[in-house]
């Protein structure tokens, strides 16, 4: 099959608008959603189990892309253990001391919030994103969990 100049200029014309398109076709897509913007991320920076444990009891309002949805409250918070056993026992020991963890539980009284990344804000802890998992669809009252994983620190 021999090719023309003709189909060749076409082809090569089509490969350089492909090109340049393909790129701004996947390019994310800004939004106004400011749910990890530098100063949200900050106020999580170095946080503990301890920081929150002053707030059970109280409310923490909640939004999602700049949509308020009321308020949560702060029933639990407490120290999330590894549970290992077994043959290599020791290994999986060594592996969770270089882990901790917390867990913060809340509680609501409106309508049930689907797992996902939500704005928290209170007073005295600023503004912070949290990923919150429901408790169920049938658990009374309705509850929602947050999970903290991070690497231990030599010496903690």
């Amino acid at each position: 099959m021999s090719l023309s100049r003709r189909h060749f200029i076409q082809l090569g014309s089509l490969s350089l608008l492909a090109g340049a398109a393909l790129p701004a076709a996947i390019a994310q897509v800004e939004t106004d959603d400011e749910t990890f913007s530098q100063e949200k991320m900050a106020a999580l920076d170095g946080v503990s189990r301890q920081a929150f444990e002053p707030y059970v009891g109280e409310r923490f309002a909640i939004s999602q892309a700049g949509r308020s949805l009321g308020k949560l409250t702060l029933i639990e918070v407490r120290e999330l253990t590894s549970a290992s056993t077994g043959a290599n026992s020791s290994k999986t020991n060594a592996a969770a001391q270089a882990l901790t963890g917390f867990a913060l539980r809340f509680q609501g009284s409106g309508g049930t919030l689907p797992q996902g990344t939500y704005t928290f804000s209170q007073p005295a802890l600023g503004e912070f994103p949290l990923f919150l998992v429901p408790a169920g669809p049938d658990v009374q009252p309705r509850t929602y969990t947050a999970i903290f994983n991070k690497l231990a620190t030599p010496g903690t």
